[in-house]
């Protein structure tokens, strides 16, 4: 009897233990949604903060000629020239600087590296953000680079009769040389690299019995490449639909944006279409970052300009109409800014927006700093790292 009573306590332990976890990991459930639900109001709070004016936290005197061209650089600015390239933090600190001779610079930049090539001529400078530049010289006409985040670069070349697909390491080598017939496979319209320089997209045009043919083909340096014929692991005609821009929006997504319609596809390592769409308005701007695409449209309303930002999958989730007659648009973070000669408008992807002003002197250039409250303003005489301040 004795034993019974104790298997009978030892089964009530049991079950009295087993319903005590139960109600602790519950209690313990509820408070991660709870202090989730309560971190994620907070910081859409905080995103979602009205600002009405500035605060300049440090200034510097521009002293550059006027072809000058400023980027943003990590959370500093690169700015260019015909006579070289130098990198500066927001305070206007140096980080690195490169003389070189160019009569047309063009640009490119992925996470710390920069590459910096002379269009029409055969020069190209990579700077791999600690001070180093190696040169590449090439044997035909530049017509665009562009610069993976260890240093590749790919560049479109003009030769005659042919065209050329060229990837640079930092070294100089040439681990990649593509080549198309102008006659056979058309004219290069754009170009764009992976940010691993391991997939690589093409959009080309031909004409054909007095008929436009546009095409978009996927290339891919990569194991899975090996495979198949000249590294090509996808391709989609457009028809009669110009290409002139495609994207690597991250490293597994491309975008390629037609003057009728656009699409997004995803390419780990083959591409697959993810989401296409007809456009029935002009396209003025094309804008995009590793998140979101969007597209600034010629509107009919009272305000002439529609922006229309998606996710990745083809969802709307912002869409705004303004007069602004804006000289820049780009997506920063989760918001979208606008600027103009004196006018910056920025608005949250919510739709709110989160900062108008007007300024006195004419803007140059506005570029994000922290993606919150920090950006950094050129205009004609000075450089400003400055802070948004709220209402």
């Amino acid at each position: 009897m004795a034993i019974e009573l104790e298997k009978r306590d030892l089964r009530s332990y049991e079950l009295r233990k087993r319903k005590h976890k139960q109600v602790i990991t519950a209690i313990t459930i509820v408070a991660i949604i709870i202090s989730l639900g309560l971190i994620g109001f907070f910081v859409k709070l905080f995103l979602n903060k009205n600002y009405s004016k500035y605060e300049v936290l440090h200034s510097m005197e521009r002293s550059d000629t006027s072809f000058s061209r400023y980027e943003s650089y990590g959370s500093g600015i690169l700015k260019y020239s015909k006579d070289g390239a130098m990198a500066m933090d927001g305070a206007g600190n140096l980080l690195w600087n490169g003389p070189f001779e160019m009569k047309d610079p063009i640009v490119d930049i992925t996470g710390k590296y920069v590459a910096l090539a002379d269009r029409g001529y055969d020069t190209i400078h990579i700077f791999n953000g600690n001070g180093g530049m190696e040169t590449v010289n090439t044997n035909n006409r530049i017509i665009k680079i562009e610069v993976a985040n260890q240093g590749v670069v790919a560049a479109l070349l003009d030769g005659p009769d042919v065209n050329y697909i060229q990837l640079y390491t930092e070294e100089g080598s040439m681990p990649v040389d593509i080549r198309t017939l102008n006659e056979k496979d058309g004219y290069p319209v754009d170009i764009a690299l992976s940010q691993d320089g391991r997939k690589l997209v093409t959009s080309y045009v031909s004409i054909l019995n007095g008929v436009t043919q546009s095409k978009v083909t996927f290339y891919n340096f990569g194991g899975v490449g090996q495979n198949y014929i000249g590294k090509v692991v996808g391709g989609f005609d457009f028809g009669q639909t110009i290409v002139p821009d495609v994207d690597f929006i991250n490293n597994d997504t491309v975008c390629a944006f037609g003057d009728d319609k656009f699409s997004i596809y995803s390419m780990k390592e083959k591409p697959e279409l993810v989401y296409e769409e007809k456009l029935s308005a002009e396209v003025k701007s094309i804008i995009h970052s590793e998140k979101y695409v969007g597209l600034v449209l010629n509107n009919d309303g009272e305000e002439k300009n529609r922006i229309v930002i998606y996710d990745l999958k083809g969802k709307v989730i912002f869409n705004e109409t303004t007069n602004l007659d804006y000289n820049k648009i780009f997506i920063s973070g989760d918001e979208v800014i606008a600027y103009s000669d004196n006018e910056w408008n920025i608005w949250n992807l919510s739709g709110s927006k989160k900062f108008h002003y007007t300024f006195d002197a004419n803007i140059s250039y506005i570029l994000p700093v922290n993606n919150v409250d920090k950006y950094i303003l050129v205009d004609d005489t000075s450089i400003n790292e400055i802070k948004l301040l709220e209402n």
